[in-house]
């Protein structure tokens, strides 16, 4: 299976915890990372945490990863209803890149679609 046809793939993420999250952050494969920023953008309810590492890994050297963060920053987006300035920013950094261009728009679609003006 190609890195297109295993994002495409769809998992039902598994709850993790805060500190699971940070083990999978800290020494996790690509996967493993993935599925913790995409877990916790939908079961943490603290944003600011959650966004706090999405962000993170929206500026992270490799594209899986800032993919993964784009889709998880539009699931936090549809869960919690606000996106902080931050994440914005970030997530609009990657606007320009070719690579990254479709992931987030598509992010951008989600947000647009599900936060509130606050």
């Amino acid at each position: 299976m190609n890195e297109c046809e295993r994002l495409m793939e769809y998992r039902s993420p598994s709850p993790v915890s805060r500190e699971e999250a940070e083990e999978a952050f800290e020494k996790g494969s690509v996967d493993e990372i993935c599925a913790s920023l995409i877990s916790v953008a939908l079961h943490i309810s603290d944003r600011k945490w959650v966004e706090a590492h999405i962000v993170a890994y929206l500026r992270h050297s490799d594209a899986v990863l800032r993919r993964c963060a784009a889709v998880s920053l539009g699931h936090s987006a549809r869960i919690h209803g606000a996106v902080g300035p931050e994440a914005l920013s970030a997530l609009r950094d990657l606007l320009v890149d070719p690579a990254m261009s479709g992931s987030a728009e598509d992010a951008m679609d989600d947000i647009e679609m599900f936060t509130r003006s606050k």
